[in-house]
């Protein structure tokens, strides 16, 4: 259970199509208490939508209930509300309006693509397969439905699937972190380390900053066995997870000597990692009990 077994998330699904995160202006922040006039609803509607896009969930929202005020059949403030809903961990609450929506012809594949990733969000993965493909076949430009696809190959170990799902994606958007990154773990669980490295170096070169990614490099520094590199200039507060990781990914190497001392580093080194890396090491007891 590869995934589960690492101390950091390391595949990235980014539901929602933003940059970065809350922040920003002050625009319509607060209870929306009247109707604009129906001639500012196409620049309102033009403020919603960069919020939304720059990740500002809760900025974009209320600006997209004052147009529903005065246009309650606004399919784009519906489509806009459902999307800062799903990213703004109100997934549930999106569903609904993504099954309207997907009655629309102008707004049918976003809308499958935004019940696929509900789906997906809420665990839910046939649905999320199902709404998904739909999606992909209405628009093989949604990329964030062949990321979503490649994940869920992913954790049903379908190396093959999974590649071409995030090649998909990588058509359509080729300078994403994120799909940089998927598909380079991605080659990684698939056994191919000098293959995820190539992915992710394109990754951290587009998103130097992300400790998912660098977190994923570590992780085929430690597959290639070179342990050393993969804890060098780890930051502090990050250690106990590396650590858990590098040992993880010794044990699944069958180093077991360098497992055994990752992993109880791990656990010396914070004594609230203990849940993780202490089902690693009794893991790793097993190991070393078959090979006796």
């Amino acid at each position: 259970m590869f995934l589960r077994q690492l101390g950091a998330a390391t595949l990235l699904l980014l539901v929602a199509a933003c940059g970065t995160m809350p922040g920003g202006d002050g625009v319509a922040r607060g209870p929306v208490t009247s109707a604009p006039p129906v001639a500012s609803i196409p620049s309102l509607l033009a403020a919603a939508d960069a919020a939304r896009q720059d990740g500002r969930f809760e900025e974009a929202m209320p600006i997209y209930q004052q147009i529903l005020l005065s246009d309650p059949k606004s399919l784009a403030a519906k489509y806009g509300m459902a999307e800062c809903l799903l990213g703004s961990d109100k997934a549930g609450d999106a569903r609904a309006i993504y099954e309207e929506l997907a009655q629309n012809a102008e707004f049918h594949a976003r809308a499958l693509q935004g019940e696929g990733l509900v789906g997906l969000t809420l665990s839910q993965r046939e649905q999320a397969a199902k709404a998904l493909r739909a999606a992909t076949e209405a628009d093989p430009s949604l990329w964030r439905s062949w990321n979503g696809l490649g994940l869920l190959a992913d954790l049903k170990r379908q190396p093959q699937e999974a590649q071409e799902a995030y090649s998909h994606a990588l058509a359509a958007n080729p300078d994403s972190a994120v799909l940089h990154n998927n598909l380079g773990y991605s080659r990684l669980l698939a056994g191919k380390p000098d293959e995820a490295m190539v992915e992710l170096r394109k990754a951290y070169g587009i998103d130097p900053d992300s400790e998912t990614i660098q977190n994923n490099v570590r992780l085929v520094l430690a597959a290639k066995g070179n342990y050393a590199a993969a804890v060098k200039d780890v930051p502090r507060h990050e250690l106990p997870a590396v650590l858990n990781n590098v040992g993880y990914v010794a044990m699944q190497r069958g180093d077991l000597s360098a497992a055994e001392t990752y992993l109880a580093r791990a656990m010396e080194d914070s004594p609230n990692y203990n849940t993780i890396a202490s089902q690693n090491i009794e893991q790793l007891k097993a190991k070393k009990g078959e090979g006796q």
